[in-house]
């Protein structure tokens, strides 16, 4: 069975309400595996919602052209932006000032409850969410974002998220929120690279026959 294949199997065998936790440990892109379960959530007749922080989904989006991949998927999702000045996809709610942790909290919750009492079964993607980290010098507040978008929506079957962050922010004193979302995910796959090979290991699932595999590329 090829990568892809296997790969659909895992995002097949996700249930409704889980919180998946995609890790990059290395300075490697993420856009090949965002653009995969972009193509994966469609193919499958779902909604697709992507929380995109600070112009996120831009940058993916324009690495992903510059590969040679089909980037019209795209501009089939629906977006809520988290600042950021760069329109892509269908945006349904922009919150432009972010300075205030907390009113950004209110913000997007008014905005994703309306969008998830519409549209149930929604697959959810957040992409940047590690630049809240490094937005703020506060650590705290932006702790109370994170946690925020994270835990009061563990096993809402309304929807299944998948949020892709980079370790790089988490180091130097901010482990304590990596730690927090691993701890409130259902899912933990962790992605890095040797040389040419891609690793994806699954730390930690809610299907044993799951938990432990590891996948090259």
């Amino acid at each position: 069975m090829v990568v892809r294949d296997m790969l659909q199997k895992l995002w097949d065998s996700l249930k409704p309400g889980e919180i998946v936790l995609i890790e990059r440990a290395d300075t490697k892109d993420q856009y090949l595996g965002v653009h995969h379960m972009i193509e994966w959530g469609l193919e499958r007749g779902r909604r697709v919602l992507v929380i995109d922080v600070m112009d996120s989904l831009h940058l993916i989006k324009a690495k992903a052209e510059l590969r040679g991949l089909k980037t019209g998927v795209f501009n089939d999702v629906d977006v809520i932006k988290v600042g950021g000045k760069v329109r892509v996809g269908n945006v349904v709610e922009w919150i432009g000032d972010i300075v205030e942790p907390v009113i950004v909290v209110g913000k997007f919750r008014e905005a994703y409850e309306r969008y998830l009492s519409e549209n149930e079964g929604t697959l959810v993607m957040a992409v940047g969410l590690e630049k809240l980290v490094l937005a703020s010098e506060v650590i705290p507040k932006n702790l109370q974002v994170m946690i925020g978008l994270v835990s009061r929506y563990v096993g809402d079957k309304r929807r299944t998220s998948v949020l892709f962050v980079k370790t790089y922010a988490f180091e130097n004193g901010n482990q304590v929120v990596l730690g927090l979302l691993e701890d409130m995910a259902t899912t933990v796959i962790r992605v890095s690279s040797i040389e040419k090979t891609t690793e994806f290991s699954i730390i930690k699932s809610i299907d044993p026959e799951l938990e432990g595999l590891c996948m090259r590329l």
